[in-house]
């Protein structure tokens, strides 16, 4: 039951944090003095698509480890 307990304070606590940012600089555009001319600039930081498939992501996870966990028992 502790165990329990702990994993969910874990998951909880990422879940409330996901979205906090403190860095100041991320939305902020760059000047045209800092700009890199490099191919290899990346650009807009546009989030990733897999943002929108977290939740799914977390219950598979859950699955996994439930599936697991009993075929652990059951040899």
């Amino acid at each position: 039951m502790r165990k329990l307990i702990i994993t969910f304070s874990i998951v909880l606590s990422g879940l409330a944090f996901a979205q906090s940012s403190g860095n100041p600089y991320i939305y902020d555009e760059p000047s045209a003095e800092e700009q890199d001319v490099f191919p290899s600039n990346p650009g807009d930081p546009n989030p990733s698509p897999v943002d929108q498939y977290i939740p799914f992501l977390l219950l598979t996870a859950i699955g996994m480890v439930v599936v697991f966990a009993r075929n652990r028992k059951a040899a």
